[in-house]
């Protein structure tokens, strides 16, 4: 009888044909034992090739979930996952070859912890924008910093399942911002949530300008629902959105990037507070969520 792996990988995959292909690749070079893991994609109602990719590689359980939501993909694939531990990535992130080895060794090392987060290295694609990318260098996937702050993101979160399932799993009723949410909840329960800088996944900048307005209308929408924007009216909103642009703004300022770049940034800035302040407007009048 074949015995359960010690890890499930879990990955929510939507309309992400060329980019699974790229993390399932990493996942299939990893050089930790194969038998250790199992890895499970969930295909959150793709529209492109994402299933008949992920049907390439045999060690893979692909799973669906056609209701709309990673963090609901997620406790999809949770559900079923028989690893004592599971290490959530997104479909878009490239692990590093050691990744598994290194959430091996710092459960050994740290078994007291109860929800580990590894380091996001941002990395460029060609035709990544300029200062979009260096806006994302800037602000984007900071884990040593979201742990300083209690929370940590799924791009590369490990804790075990059974801790995960015990306070809820996910709120699946969110389009962005539920792992924040969700560790932040994990820690309230007492588990102690630890950096790992060796465990490491590689996240593609944003490649354009677009990209960021779809990403921020998504973040704003994922906010509006966990903070119950709705019943503030939007002028709150907005004020706090606007605070955030003026943050960054003088941490871009203060960084020492380039002046020549720093103005790029600036005026990247300024273009997703706007667009923040649309999506707050879109959201009052009684519109659903944007999904990025």
């Amino acid at each position: 009888m074949e015995s359960d792996p010690f890890l499930t990988i879990i990955i929510p995959a939507w309309n992400c044909e060329r980019r699974i292909a790229m993390t399932l690749e990493a996942i299939a070079g990893q050089s930790a034992p194969r038998e250790r893991f199992e890895v499970i994609v969930v295909d959150n109602g793709s529209t492109d090739g994402t299933a008949e990719a992920v049907r390439k590689f045999d060690f893979v359980t692909l799973l669906s979930e056609p209701l709309p939501g990673s963090y609901r993909a997620r406790n999809r694939a949770l559900a079923v996952a028989r690893g004592e531990y599971v290490l959530f990535t997104d479909g878009d992130c490239v692990p590093d070859r050691e990744w598994v080895a290194q959430a091996l060794a710092v459960i050994e090392r740290r078994p007291e912890a109860g929800l580990y987060a590894g380091h996001v290295a941002l990395f460029r694609e060609e035709g990544a924008g300029l200062f979009g990318a260096r806006y994302e260098e800037l602000t984007a996937f900071n884990q040593k910093v979201n742990v300083e702050f209690g929370h940590c993101v799924t791009a590369n979160w490990l804790c075990r399942r059974d801790d995960l399932r015990a306070i809820g799993g996910f709120n699946q009723e969110v389009l962005s911002g539920g792992d924040v949410e969700c560790s932040r909840r994990m820690v309230a329960a007492g588990h102690e949530l630890v950096y790992v800088p060796e465990m490491i996944v590689g996240h593609p900048t944003r490649a354009t300008l677009r990209e960021l307005v779809r990403k921020r209308r998504r973040v704003v929408g994922g906010r509006w629902q966990l903070d119950d924007m709705s019943a503030k009216g939007p002028a709150e909103p907005i004020w706090r959105f606007t605070r955030e642009a003026m943050d960054q703004a003088r941490w871009t300022i203060r960084s020492n990037m380039e002046s020549w770049a720093k103005m790029g940034v600036i005026g990247v800035i300024g273009v997703l507070m706007l667009a923040a302040h649309f999506e707050v407007l879109r959201l009052s009048a009684g519109r659903p969520p944007y999904r990025s």
